[in-house]
């Protein structure tokens, strides 16, 4: 036991996203992280949801990976990427205002599904884990103008599907299946699984 607490104090979290929902998961974990922002990824944008939340999350954690300045320290680089769909249809980040209020519209009154895909990659060993987790989420039938004032309070271009769940995007909603924090960007329960498999136990690795 000591020995792995030893360890876990030269073991750091990179966490290979820009998004500060999923960086503020990683603070209200304790986690010791720090975030490196991947650059110039083409993410996938058609097919099966699963593989491409997999497929993207692989991509961020390998570039951040590849582009990595610090050699020989031991880093788990966390990459995820999530999608909201309906049926076939893949909902991302909205180009304007106009396809935000088409995205709401659409989701209105229906359940659709929200995967996440993750990788993890050991910056020594190169070892990689990846995993996904899958939501449903119910949207209440909105009014036209309901749907306006929505996206005149909370910023959504930044966001798939236009809407947070841990922000306003809450007053959206009728009912959720499954992780909440999968919606908001981390299933939390399955990345705790494969950090273990890592042997990286958050509550036997303190922050320093």
């Amino acid at each position: 036991m000591f020995q792995q607490e030893e360890k876990g104090h030269k073991t750091k979290i990179i966490l290979a996203s820009a998004s500060p929902r999923r960086e503020q998961i990683f603070r209200n974990l304790g986690l010791d992280f720090e975030v490196s922002v991947p650059n110039g990824i083409m993410e996938q944008k058609s097919g099966d949801p699963s593989k491409i939340a997999v497929g993207n999350s692989i991509l961020k954690a390998r570039d951040v990976l590849e582009n990595m300045k610090t050699r020989g320290i031991q880093y788990l680089i966390s990459g995820f990427d999530t999608i909201v769909y309906l049926g076939k249809k893949i909902f991302g980040k909205p180009l304007d205002m106009d396809e935000a209020y088409f995205f709401i519209e659409t989701l209105s009154g229906k359940v659709h599904r929200v995967v996440t895909g993750i990788c993890i990659i050991d910056s020594v060993s190169g070892r990689c884990l990846i995993g996904n987790e899958i939501s449903r989420v119910k949207f209440k039938a909105l009014k036209p103008d309901e749907i306006e004032n929505y996206l005149a309070r909370e910023t959504v271009l930044d966001k798939a599907g236009a809407y947070n769940i841990g922000g306003s995007g809450a007053l959206l909603i009728d009912k959720v299946q499954g992780c909440l924090y999968n919606i908001i960007g981390i299933p939390v329960f399955e990345y705790i699984s494969l950090l273990e498999r890592f042997d990286y136990k958050i509550l036997y690795h303190p922050k320093e």
